[in-house]
């Protein structure tokens, strides 16, 4: 049984997910005009109207040539660093609107957290996001000075996918790893391959089922979750754009928190089953009755014991002496 505070969440999620569907774009046509008003809306629900851990600051940075946001709560240790990707399909989502959901993952973990203002289409298509997210990190190290060791990734819903893809570009390219990742509800599967993206689980998912049940039924779905691919550049085997598709051997520990009522759930059931064919080392849940990255709710019950977890799973494995 979910929480009270989580019930009432729900509500506010069902008028968000509407508004969503009223300004969501023609995946086939991508508009301005829509792109613009959904980055509004999404920078003044998010962004605006939740509440903020108190004692909490920011500060604007530099990761290159990437601009970022580095989160800091009064018990942050100046040497664990979650390197975190803000989530937004891509298309919205920057570190002001993040704020909120930061500072109290900040205070929960103890970390100080860096959230960089990576590109976002239709401006910019694959692999601007992978390429920020890669020289992000490099910057941490080049031009901040922490070592790996010191470095966790962290995102949600397509911060997900970059946390996790810029994982494996690092690995492919021979670099040394950060010492862990977590993921709250990672879109690992850009391709829609799982066997919840159907029309009943849009009837749960309170923020993304009311969008993709209107693109299931107009345009089919495919259209609508590559649109940050160019057409000539798709590939559903790629694991660098589905990093279901990857191979995870040899990574640090990853931790995947889920809700049970999101089309999202077979991308993260999917990699918990890449993660033991690997060899990963992991932990994960998912959340029952909840939805699409409900830690944005950051005051309910739920979203504090999830970020309470996070902190435990990063404090093991991260600024640990080997």
């Amino acid at each position: 049984m979910i929480s009270s505070e989580a019930i009432k969440a729900k509500e506010r999620f069902k008028r968000l997910g509407f508004l969503i569907r009223l300004i969501s774009q023609n995946p086939t046509k991508l508009s301005s005009l829509k792109v613009s008003l959904q980055r509004a809306n999404f920078d003044f629900i998010v962004g605006r109207l939740a509440k903020k851990a108190v004692g909490v600051n920011h500060s604007e940075v530099q990761l290159g040539d990437i601009k970022a946001w580095k989160v800091t709560a009064p018990n942050s240790d100046p040497e664990k660093i979650l390197l975190y990707f803000h989530g937004g399909a891509y298309i919205v989502g920057n570190p002001q609107s993040y704020f909120p959901m930061m500072s109290h993952l900040a205070e929960a973990t103890g970390f100080t957290i860096y959230v960089p203002n990576y590109r976002l289409a239709p401006e910019h298509v694959y692999p601007s996001q992978l390429i920020d997210g890669c020289n992000s990190y490099k910057s941490l190290i080049e031009d901040h000075g922490y070592s790996p060791n010191q470095i966790a990734f962290g995102g949600d819903s397509a911060g997900g996918n970059l946390a996790l893809a810029t994982l494996l570009k690092l690995k492919e390219d021979g670099e040394t790893l950060p010492s862990a990742v977590i993921c709250m509800s990672p879109w690992a599967d850009p391709a829609a391959t799982g066997d919840t993206y159907n029309l009943e689980t849009c009837e749960r998912d309170l923020v993304l089922g009311p969008t993709f049940k209107k693109v299931f039924l107009k345009y089919g779905l495919e259209s609508y979750l590559t649109y940050y691919v160019d057409d000539a550049d798709m590939d559903e085997n790629n694991p660098l754009i589905c990093p279901i598709k990857g191979d995870f051997t040899d990574c640090p520990p990853i931790m995947i928190h889920v809700g049970e009522d999101e089309l999202l759930l077979s991308d993260s059931r999917t990699l918990k089953k890449v993660f033991e064919r690997d060899g990963v080392l992991h932990e994960y849940k998912e959340w029952d009755e909840l939805w699409h990255v409900f830690q944005m709710e950051s005051l309910i019950p739920e979203a504090k014991e999830s970020f309470k977890m996070f902190g435990s799973f990063l404090n093991k494995y991260v600024g640990v002496s080997v």
